[in-house]
This record gives C-alpha cells, structure tokens and sequence, in this order.
C-alpha cells in the first residue's frame, strides 16, 4: 500500500509538470491564433488550444481526486493518476496534429 501511494505522488508529481509543459503549449497555439494570417485556420487553433485547456485541467483534476478517493477507501491508486498521464499525453498528440492541420507548411 506504501508502494503505490509513493508511486502514485511521483505519477501525479509528473503529470503535473506534463500538464505545465501543456499550458505553455496552449498559449503558444492561442498566440499563433491571434497573429497568424489569411493563410491559416484561427477558429481551429482557438478551438484546439481551449479544447487542450480543458482537457488537461479537468483529467489532472479527476486524476488527483480519484486517487485521493482511493487512498481514502485503502484501494489502490496508482491506476487513476496513470490514466490521467496517459489521457494528457494522447491530447498532447490530437493537439498537435490538429494545430499542423491549421497552419501550412512553410
């Protein structure tokens, strides 16, 4: 039980600094939404950076009060903040698929 609290802190400990690296990553698209030309798509670099926005607050959220609900109950809590890594980490990749799709290659 000791095991998994410990790995799930250092799991969530680094979702976290993931979820910061994301934050960056969404100013940056909201920046390029704002200054970018009649050559790009701004609608769908403002939609992903809010979409990625929320994605990363609300499943590090749930990922950290899940695993707290589970310590609570002395279940193992490993599972929701790795879940949450991974959930974060596959909008990561849509994010920057869809922000290559509204701005063309130079």
């Amino acid at each position: 039980m000791v095991v998994d609290i410990i790995a799930s802190l250092a799991i969530l400990s680094f979702t976290l600094v993931f979820g910061l690296v994301m934050l960056q990553f969404v100013g940056q698209m909201s920046d390029a939404a704002r200054t970018c030309g009649a050559d790009c798509n701004s609608g769908l670099l403002t939609a992903t950076a809010w979409g990625l926005l929320a994605v990363t607050v609300i499943v590090f959220c749930l990922g950290l009060g899940m695993a707290i609900v589970r310590a609570v109950q002395r279940r193992y809590t490993v599972l929701w903040p790795l879940g949450a890594f991974v959930v974060m980490y596959a909008a990561f990749f849509v994010a920057s698929w869809l922000t290559g799709q509204a701005v063309p290659a130079a």
